[in-house]
């Protein structure tokens, strides 16, 4: 038996709406979730709410889920859907869709980096 279904919804990425000027993008970018609508840049910023989107790890290769930008009242929504069946206890996992994490920087990228 699968805990989500294929294009099911996993859960929504809740938060403190901000733009990219607000306060918000001063605070720890841990938990923070940048996207573009209507050519804006807008944040949700999770650090302070729990919620299970924000603990969804990312993943290169695109992962078994993916986020929407879902628009309601004219609020915007990110909602995480699955793209495969996810069973029981596998890890949600999503593209951050950021090529310059620190994580996704090659090895020889970071010691090329280091000034001795």
């Amino acid at each position: 038996m699968d805990a989500y279904s294929k294009g099911n919804f996993i859960a929504e990425y809740r938060g403190v709406y901000c733009t990219k000027e607000d306060d918000a993008s001063e605070s720890d970018y841990t938990f923070q979730y940048f996207f573009s609508i209507e050519g804006m840049i807008k944040c949700i910023d999770a650090n302070t709410v729990d919620c299970l989107a924000k603990y969804a790890n990312d993943d290169r290769n695109g992962g078994n889920s993916s986020m929407k930008v879902l628009v309601f009242n004219g609020q915007p929504h990110l909602c995480l859907f699955a793209s495969t069946d996810i069973s029981i206890g596998e890890e949600i996992q999503y593209d951050y869709g950021v090529d310059s994490l620190p994580r996704r920087t090659s090895t020889l990228q970071k010691c090329e980096n280091i000034n001795l």
